[in-house]
């Protein structure tokens, strides 16, 4: 089944419009950068949990995963309370369910805390570490 002509262009008008808009809120995130990091502060400070939960969220590991990777890592955190933290941070808005993986929930970073590269910013102001270099 071929694609009439007509509907192709459309559709590659629409692509770059699309292109066009992600851009233009992707500017949007880094021209207001300090209030997602004011955000990103406001939700962590106070709480290593949560804030050493954030960091191993990766958008592809199950919370099981997480915590068994953390136990392997000699930095056991106990199963409710990396739910609660999980909870915290999906109410803060940083981050979002992407799926299950064998009854266990898949979580991710949103958008702008990927393209902000808030995982450094949480490492520097947080955690207060040092970077690598």
């Amino acid at each position: 089944m071929s694609i009439p002509p007509e509907v192709h262009e459309r559709l590659i008008k629409l692509q770059k419009e699309v292109e066009e808009i992600k851009e233009e809120l992707e500017d949007q995130w880094h021209e207001r950068r300090t209030i997602y990091e004011e955000r990103v502060r406001k939700a962590l400070e106070g709480d290593k949990n949560a804030t050493i939960l954030y960091l191993e969220i990766d958008g592809i590991r199950s919370m099981k995963e997480i915590e068994k990777d953390l136990v392997n890592q000699q930095r056991r955190i106990p199963t409710m309370t990396l739910w609660r933290a999980s909870q915290r941070l999906l109410k803060k808005g940083l981050i979002r369910k992407v799926g299950v993986k064998r009854g266990s929930p898949i979580y991710d970073k949103k958008r702008w805390a990927k393209a902000l590269d808030m995982d450094s910013y949480v490492r520097r102001e947080i955690l207060q570490e040092k970077p690598s270099n």
